[in-house]
């Protein structure tokens, strides 16, 4: 699985939520890193890692999370829900590849923490609790959040699970 280095400069975009909102990486990165997941709403290594996800807000709550779907349309809809019953409460994208083909996201789920300086801290590819717990520790550590573990032992998953091809080749 080929991902972009730590110290690559970050590819920049900017794209609209499914909320209509509209992301613009260098501009967010003014404030505070950036977490990017690729994900997939039927790959269940990506659906590991979100609702995971749904934790960052107490760790590093400066630091966004944006997750960019490569599902169809309606597969994300579905997933992220809408009105009092969202599942998500980050910025969902629905990336048709666009952003995705910037940075190699072959393989979901892949994550990229995004330094201030507009560089990749690091990235990986698949579900990696020691990387979720890193990247959400190195975060808060940026930012001056509370350091916890993103995923802890008794959360009964294992530590790792492959990422499986995606749409964008």
């Amino acid at each position: 699985m080929q991902i972009l280095e730590a110290g690559t400069v970050a590819p920049q975009f900017t794209t609209t939520d499914l909320n209509g909102n509209t992301l613009d990486l260098a501009t967010a990165l003014t404030a505070a890193p950036v977490l990017l997941v690729f994900a997939h709403p039927v790959i269940n290594a990506s659906r590991l890692v979100v609702g995971y996800l749904r934790r960052w807000a107490e760790i590093a709550p400066s630091v966004p999370v944006w997750v960019l779907s490569e599902g169809r349309l309606e597969e994300t809809k579905n997933y992220v829900g809408e009105g009092e019953s969202t599942y998500l409460k980050m910025p969902v994208v629905h990336d048709n590849c666009a952003v995705a083909g910037l940075y190699g996201a072959k393989f979901l789920p892949t994550m990229y923490l995004i330094g201030q300086d507009g560089k990749i801290i690091r990235g990986y590819s698949g579900f990696n609790r020691d990387f979720l717990n890193w990247a959400a520790n190195e975060a808060a550590r940026l930012t001056g959040g509370k350091a916890k573990e993103l995923i802890a032992d008794g959360d009964n998953k294992g530590f790792y699970e492959l990422a499986e091809r995606g749409p964008c080749t």
